[in-house]
């Protein structure tokens, strides 16, 4: 059994940890809201890029995605199609996802530069360049799952 006295102190995360947690949680954050936002003008406007009705019956349907997008939308967008569809419902709610999604992006190369300044182990400094640059690429669509 280990007693520990009341001087001992915990151990402190380290910086990098906390520069991650921080933006990923308050970009996630403001990208949620922006995607409620969005969705709140996507169902109650009619000028959306996907009209909500074929969707929401294309859902309960059980069609298949490629379908949906086909019959619902008139064609499927690839890459970052919702910054031209900004005046739109479904642009800005695609707008807050993206956002979220880029807060791992921003938060593993802030992480790793605060490795770089704080002098962490070259392991770790490697292993964040790998993820930040292998995030980064997939943000980019230089590393993609063609759907």
């Amino acid at each position: 059994m280990v007693v520990r006295s009341v001087s001992q102190e915990k151990p402190k995360p380290p910086l990098s940890g906390i520069v991650y947690g921080e933006v990923a949680y308050w970009m996630t954050l403001i990208g949620v809201i922006v995607s409620v936002v969005g969705m709140g003008m996507y169902f109650t406007s009619e000028t959306n890029y996907v009209n909500s009705k074929c969707l929401l019956s294309s859902l309960w349907a059980g069609k298949d995605a490629h379908t949906i997008w086909e019959e619902c939308a008139e064609n499927v967008p690839h890459g970052h199609w919702y910054l031209e569809k900004l005046n739109t419902g479904d642009g800005v709610a695609m707008l807050g996802i993206a956002l979220s999604c880029l807060a791992a992006v921003i938060g593993v190369w802030l992480s790793f530069l605060t490795m770089l300044k704080e002098k962490e182990r070259v392991l770790f400094i490697a292993m964040s360049f790998i993820v930040a640059a292998i995030l980064t690429a997939s943000a980019l669509g230089i590393i993609s799952l063609k759907h």
